[in-house]
């Protein structure tokens, strides 16, 4: 006889609790990108605009080398950060990437265990259905035996 019981239940809440860290560990990695993107642009104006005040001097006045190399210096240091901010960004976006397959792969793996405790529970509901027709035919037989006796007796 089947059991009620869902067999893999235990695996099944397991898989349910993974894909529940795999989503907030996913929104998470979102987030943390999503605050990291605007730095980028924020460096990338602020070179923008350096080298835009580096023209300005330059036209008002005669910069001498101290001036421009200091400029230059700065402008390096501000791409240096802008291309350690786009390898972390590279890094970031990994991470979310890798994070989507491990939610896509549990969500797989919770699906294919709620399929199968479908099917089980189809199958419990088709035996018990069987066990209930096999005691109603039971029923009706013994009934029917029981009247075809009594009408024997009554002759």
């Amino acid at each position: 006889m089947m059991t009620r019981e869902f067999s893999l239940q235990p695996a099944l809440t397991h898989r349910k609790r993974l894909e529940d860290v795999c989503q907030m560990e996913l929104a998470e990695a979102e987030i943390a990108y999503g605050q990291e993107r605007p730095l980028v642009d924020l460096l990338s104006e602020m070179e923008r605009l350096g080298y835009q005040e580096l023209e300005r001097q330059h036209e008002r006045t005669q910069l001498d080398v101290t001036s421009i190399n200091v400029y230059l210096y700065d402008l390096q240091r501000l791409q240096r950060k802008i291309e350690e901010q786009l390898r972390l960004l590279e890094d970031m976006e990994a991470t979310v990437r890798r994070k989507r397959e491990a939610l896509m792969e549990a969500s797989r793996d919770k699906k294919a265990l709620e399929r199968l405790k479908e099917k089980h529970e189809r199958e419990v509901v088709q035996a018990l259905s069987k066990a209930e027709n096999k005691v109603l035919d039971e029923i009706a037989s013994s009934q029917f035996h029981r009247l075809r006796l009594e009408s024997r007796n009554s002759f």
